[in-house]
């Protein structure tokens, strides 16, 4: 749906970008523009421009063969995208110890309200939505907007793969384990503790990852 308060390039870029992220566009798919402008019932002119904005991002790219179709993420991207964030959340962390513990008690709270329902039933949505809020929430508390704004950005890459490891009820239990001792050793402000979890939890996320993606 066209909103008159948007430039039309905008939306159908923003609509591009969740339909490749969702799955709904699969990798190594070819994205035409007369399909596209015929299924939005726009002109092809801001089909085009969304789509290059997407190529900068690194989303689509011009085929060997001709046209543009969706990026495949390799294990080698994932490698790499880890390693990124490994450092990046580790600025966050240090930035959480020293800016007090009050900022935590969100944090918690989220984790206990988590505890709760995973007592309940470990495989229901809410659960699943909780353990997608913690990143966000842990992000956020740090005020660093910047750290923050380039972990969403490549975090973008991997939201087609969270959700095999959300619905894995083992590794959920794993992560929920090692959330709570990162909140802890960030609490007693152990920055070289905190910042070994972290690094021990990202690299066991990114290992599931490795095994389940072709």
């Amino acid at each position: 749906m066209i909103q008159k308060n948007k430039p039309i390039r905008e939306q159908v870029y923003e609509q591009l970008k969740e339909m490749i992220i969702a799955g709904e566009i699969a990798s190594g798919e070819r994205i035409v523009e007369l399909e596209y402008a015929e299924k939005f019932n726009i002109s092809r002119t801001p089909i085009r421009e969304a789509i290059r904005m997407l190529e900068l991002e690194g989303l689509v790219e011009v085929s060997s063969k001709g046209g543009v179709i969706v990026k495949k993420i390799t294990k080698e991207d994932i490698r790499e995208i880890y390693k990124i964030r490994i450092a990046l959340e580790g600025i966050i962390i240090e930035e959480l110890i020293n800016s007090g513990e009050k900022k935590l008690e969100n944090l918690e709270e989220l984790l206990s309200e988590t505890r709760t329902l995973m007592s309940k039933d470990e495989n229901s949505k809410e659960v699943i939505e909780h353990f997608a809020h913690f990143n966000s929430l842990f992000y956020s508390l740090s005020n660093l907007k910047r750290v923050v704004e380039m972990i969403n950005n490549i975090n973008l890459y991997l939201r087609r793969f969270r959700m095999i490891s959300l619905n894995d009820k083992i590794r959920r239990r794993i992560a929920y384990d090692e959330h709570v001792d990162l909140v802890k050793e960030i609490k007693n402000k152990n920055l070289p503790e905190a910042l070994r979890i972290n690094r021990k939890h990202l690299e066991d996320s990114m290992n599931f990852l490795l095994k389940r993606v072709d």
